[in-house]
């Protein structure tokens, strides 16, 4: 110990220190509260784990790319669904206008079958039973070329006068609303719908058959003297349908994905481009571009990353949370610069710092504090641990002279050690003390550490 009045906290050498010199270096404030902005402020902080970064780019085109995804999934489904709607919207059509062409033309053809006129000369719907066979042979010639398997025939007041299905000639279809808007209003009223089970005009069962029925009034003059209902098959026109969707969904499809991919070509190019000169950008805005570590703005901004990390696991009381703090000078960096140039001291600096950062572990943190003074952080390392690396520092800085030129230039460090427990407060106070404990170490005569 080479300062009696402080044995207990500063260590020096057995050799190679030099204890003429005064302190070269003058007081300064030991709150550094500079950490706070300086930390806060860097564009390059790293994100909290689990959250999107919005600033690298290779996230953005990952996001770009699912979105492709999404939109093209929903272009599909919304533009197939509208097609759909198109489709079955003009079978619809198509089969109602079959509808009414066939109806009036039955009506035309049948109409002394179909209706009667009374004393008062109105007309109405009858339809008399000994006319029923031939009437269904005629039928069967007026509706097998368009499809249409059924026809019911009612009078204004809702009774079924004729149909193809002799079982529900006479009946009354009270319930029935379509049937009711139709004779009232005089429009008519198409549905598309699913059977199960129907039977043709030849009596023959069908099953899993799709059907336009529609409803039609039959009009005698300004008067609605009945309705048409008449089912329509339109399977094959369905399946016609769906096979032209499929086709036009698959051409999309390719469209979208030639769109998609002609626009992710480049953007990814761009991406890849715009990453690598952030990569550029972020070396040059993080490091020292001198001696190659951290800069003091990104040195302050891991000191603060370290504070988040310990903070986040508090919770685990058997994770130590001791951070160590080494803050290391360079003695007479002064005289080195007079006695040897600018150049040499730049020599000192780059082979002091690569030096420093080779008696570290690979996840500790050094960086250019300013000048010539560096800060070391030591994550879960106890301050007797700090003790020896700053130890093992100054042993290594003194045992080699650095080659500038054809000279040998030897230099040394004086470092200042102390921990923190983990908390705001702590990171602030053992930086103040490791500035303290190099200030002691400079008094006490240089190449050599002191702890506060």
């Amino acid at each position: 110990m080479s300062d009696p009045d402080s044995t207990d906290m500063v260590h020096r050498d057995a050799c190679g220190a030099d204890a003429t010199g005064g302190a070269e270096r003058q007081a300064e404030d030991p709150s550094r509260s500079a950490i706070v902005a300086s930390a806060a402020d860097s564009p390059f902080t790293e994100a909290e784990p689990g959250s999107f970064d919005k600033r690298n780019p290779r996230n953005l085109l990952n996001l770009f790319s699912v979105l492709s995804v999404l939109s093209v999934v929903a272009i599909l489904l919304l533009a197939g669904y509208g097609m759909y709607r198109v489709y079955s919207d003009e079978t619809i059509s198509g089969a109602e206008h079959g509808a009414v062409a066939v109806a009036q033309a039955i009506f035309e053809q049948e109409r002394k079958t179909l209706s009667v006129r009374d004393p008062d000369g109105s007309e109405r719907m009858r339809v008399a039973r000994e006319d029923f066979a031939g009437l269904d042979e005629r039928m069967r010639k007026y509706l097998r070329p368009f499809n249409m398997y059924k026809i019911k025939v009612f009078s204004s007041d809702k009774t079924v006068v004729y149909s193809t299905d002799h079982s529900i000639i006479g009946k009354v279809d009270s319930g029935n609303v379509r049937l009711d808007r139709v004779l009232q209003s005089g429009t008519m009223d198409s549905k598309l719908q699913n059977r199960d089970k129907v039977a043709d005009l030849a009596g023959e069962e069908r099953f899993n058959v799709e059907v336009v029925e529609t409803y039609l009034p039959i009009r005698a003059g300004d008067a609605i003297i009945g309705g048409f209902e008449i089912y329509v098959d339109v399977s094959h026109a369905r399946k016609r349908v769906a096979a032209v969707l499929a086709s036009s969904v698959a051409i999309l499809l390719l469209v979208l994905v030639v769109v998609f991919a002609s626009l992710y070509v480049p953007m990814r190019r761009g991406m890849l481009w715009l990453k690598q000169a952030q990569d550029e950008l972020q070396v040059l805005a993080t490091t020292d571009s001198l001696t190659g570590i951290f800069n003091r703005r990104h040195l302050l901004a891991r000191v603060r990353e370290e504070l988040a990390r310990m903070s986040r696991g508090a919770r685990s009381a058997s994770v130590p949370h001791i951070t160590g703090f080494l803050m290391v000078d360079i003695d007479h960096f002064k005289r080195i610069n007079d006695e040897h140039g600018h150049a040499a001291g730049d020599v000192v600096l780059r082979e002091v710092s690569s030096k420093l950062k080779r008696d570290l572990r690979v996840y500790d943190v050094i960086g250019r504090y300013g000048g010539e003074e560096f800060l070391v952080m030591l994550p879960q390392m106890d301050l007797e641990a700090a003790k020896k690396v700053a130890e093992r520092m100054c042993a290594s800085i003194r045992a080699t002279p650095f080659r500038v030129g054809e000279k040998s230039v030897r230099a040394t460090v004086s470092i200042g050690v102390a921990t923190s427990g983990g908390s705001v407060e702590d990171i602030f106070d053992a930086i103040r003390r490791a500035d303290m404990g190099l200030y002691k170490a400079k008094n006490a005569g240089r190449d050599q550490f002191a702890w506060a």
